[in-house]
């Protein structure tokens, strides 16, 4: 069984800031739920078309909060830095993952 997490992580450097943390953790925990169902529906025997519908809903549901989660990276990663710059590393880096999540 998964070990219940509460609060939101610390800000810091890469890190979402509170409100989108928040938002992206009750996704992630209603996608959970999606998934728990999905298993249940499972074990009891229920019509694949409805199984693979849910299976489609939460697919659907996490994609919506990674791309969330991407938003708000790219949104800081365009913020200056204390020397007035934009850090193209962190840009690239964001680029790459975002490729590998469309891949």
């Amino acid at each position: 069984m998964a070990k219940q997490r509460t609060g939101t992580p610390a800000e810091g450097q890469g890190s979402l800031d509170a409100a989108t943390a928040g938002d992206v953790l009750m996704r992630l925990r209603r996608v959970e739920g999606q998934i728990q169902g999905i298993g249940r529906m499972i074990e009891q025997g229920r019509d694949c078309h409805a199984i693979a519908q849910q299976m489609g809903a939460a697919k659907a549901a996490l994609e919506r909060a990674t791309v969330q989660l991407m938003t708000s990276s790219l949104v800081q990663c365009l913020k200056p830095g204390k020397n007035g710059s934009i850090d193209q590393q962190e840009i690239a880096r964001l680029t790459d993952t975002f490729a590998k999540i469309l891949g």
